[in-house]
């Protein structure tokens, strides 16, 4: 399984990859900027995106504006948010996020995430 984690949260970043290098059978790849994770996300394939929503100069909100709704839906793309703003987080689920993911999260709460997209085995 391949994730792919934007997230400027240095401390969250090194939790997600422990987690990932003890869990063999998942990739990992961490971005720590907007940027950064939006030419990511066009260049390569991930079975679950976690974007942070709140990162400073280029946004998790900036990202999701730079896809349609159709492309968001496709990718596999969970807000990943300690955001409380209902409006906000009502706005990201209108433009194709799978789900809102609130910060802070247990590793039980993230292991079930993970399995909930992981891609079935033939």
């Amino acid at each position: 399984m391949r994730i792919l984690l934007v997230e400027d949260n240095l401390e969250i970043s090194e939790v997600m990859t422990v987690y990932c290098g003890i869990k063999k059978d998942i990739d990992c790849k961490v971005v720590n900027s907007g940027q950064e994770g939006l030419a990511t996300i066009r260049n390569e394939n991930f079975d679950l995106i976690l974007l942070d929503l709140a990162m400073p100069e280029f946004s998790g909100k900036d990202v999701i504006q730079s896809f349609t709704r159709d492309q968001l839906v496709q990718k596999n793309v969970v807000i990943f948010t300690a955001s409380s703003d209902p409006p906000v987080l009502e706005q990201m689920k209108n433009t194709g996020v799978k789900e809102i993911f609130k910060k802070p999260f247990s590793l039980e709460q993230l292991t079930e995430l993970i399995e909930k997209y992981r891609p079935a085995t033939t």
